[in-house]
């Protein structure tokens, strides 16, 4: 059973004019230690502006947006070797998933030339 969905979509521009790609601040409160070894092969404002969608696509799902408590890095967004991309999620943002009966998530990410966007879809019994 679908228990939600949630849809963002991030402009390339904003990612690059916030100094995302080379601001080890930033990165550091989006992206996990996993994400960020992904990031230093694939230094990219798609990259980045995609998994911040997905993890605002997530929020969504959780119908918290970004409240105290929630960590970005806490919802990690890995990738098989095809680059199918796999969500897992941790701490509060793990407590708020089991709360709302969400055992199951379903994810995708594309891009354009100037905008990534990611859909995720949370699922329960």
């Amino acid at each position: 059973m679908i228990i939600a969905i949630g849809c963002d979509m991030v402009d390339h521009e904003i990612t690059k004019s916030l100094g995302w790609l080379s601001n080890s601040k930033a990165i550091k409160r989006v992206l996990s230690d996993e994400e960020k070894e992904l990031f230093n092969i694939n230094k990219t404002a798609r990259f980045i502006s995609g998994r911040f969608a997905a993890k605002e696509a997530v929020l969504k799902c959780l119908g918290t947006g970004m409240k105290d408590g929630i960590s970005l890095t806490d919802i990690q967004i890995l990738q098989t070797e095809a680059g199918k991309p796999i969500l897992n999620i941790y701490g509060e943002v793990k407590a708020i998933a089991k709360a709302l009966g969400i055992e199951n998530w379903h994810i995708t990410i594309s891009h354009t030339s100037n905008t990534s966007v990611a859909f995720v879809v949370a699922e329960g019994n």
